[in-house]
């Protein structure tokens, strides 16, 4: 069976839906010959779409037999509209926002539709940002957002890397931003004298210090303020196979050599192991951390949990 990526892969399930459309038998080669593919690799593709659909209950009714597909019933959720609640409705629109989709674009409108209420886009942008921070940081940043947003000091509890006693400190917090899988809050530190990024996975603690201050005019672009890719760790990954996207922009500062086997290692910079397991993971077996420790791990829970939530 040839190996594809997991984006291929998805959009070839969504491509095989509408040749599921009538019910009874339909021949595994004229399948693989629309997508062009193999006669296995939509057997497998059949199989996965047999344990999908709306909800536990109404699911793809296929199932192979011998060299054909037998579809025993009709498809769920294409025989009737999509259906959002108003909240659903609202993160959409934040997501769609995010990815930097035109407002005034059709799409972006007929949701709007659906978002009953009034909807303050940069409120609920914070909330879905925070809300997939990893490891669970959405008190720390709404906090720390609310404290920025009205110009008040912060008394945070931090650790820095390889420190075993978090220690704590007043700042000034100008913004929030995310990169490479991971929180960060930019500060001026009255200690030190100067402005200073902290991580928020390793800010145990927040509370108002009291004081206030005024934010410098033109703050750096996030990618100014996130750490230098030198001085970052990186986690050596071996890739069964060569693909169209392991490229470094794909895997941002990431350097590969490609072996005469066939496979792939890559060393790829982190500041965070939520972002980098998400990748890892997504390739479904076909890519292995070798280190460090702290990765292989984080892969390892992110599995699990996937695994527990089936």
């Amino acid at each position: 069976m040839a190996r594809t990526t997991p984006t291929e892969r998805a959009r070839r399930l969504l491509a095989l839906l509408p040749h599921l459309r009538e019910q009874g038998t339909h021949s595994l080669a004229r399948l693989a010959e629309a997508l062009g593919t193999d006669e296995a690799s939509v057997a497998a593709d059949l199989g996965t779409l047999s344990v999908c659909g709306v909800d536990d209950w109404d699911l793809v009714a296929v199932y192979v037999e011998d060299d054909e597909a037998v579809v025993f019933g009709e498809l769920p959720a294409l025989d009737r509209p999509v259906r959002l609640t108003a909240a659903e409705a609202r993160a959409l629109l934040a997501a769609l926002d995010a990815c930097g989709v035109d407002p005034d674009s059709p799409l972006v409108e007929r949701i709007g539709t659906l978002a009953s209420g009034a909807l303050d886009a940069a409120s609920l942008s914070r909330t879905v940002r925070a809300a997939i921070a990893p490891g669970g940081l959405a008190h720390t940043h709404a906090a720390l957002s609310a404290l920025a947003c009205a110009g008040h000091t912060a008394r945070i509890t931090y650790a820095s890397r390889g420190d075993d006693v978090a220690t704590e400190r007043v700042v000034e917090p100008w913004r929030l931003f995310a990169s490479r899988g991971a929180w960060y809050l930019q500060a001026w530190s009255p200690e030190a004298e100067a402005d200073r990024t902290y991580r928020l996975d390793r800010i145990t603690a927040v509370e108002p210090a009291g004081g206030t201050f005024t934010p410098p005019q033109g703050l750096p672009a996030a990618t100014d303020a996130a750490p230098d890719p030198a001085t970052l760790p990186r986690a050596v990954i071996v890739f069964a196979h060569d693909a169209p996207d392991l490229t470094a922009r794909e895997w941002p500062g990431a350097t590969f050599e490609r072996r005469a086997d066939g496979t792939v290692v890559a060393a790829v910079p982190f500041a965070g192991t939520a972002w980098i397991a998400r990748m890892v993971a997504s390739r479904l077996g076909d890519a292995v951390v070798t280190g460090p420790a702290e990765v292989r791990s984080a892969v390892v829970r992110l599995a699990l949990d996937e695994i527990a939530g089936l």
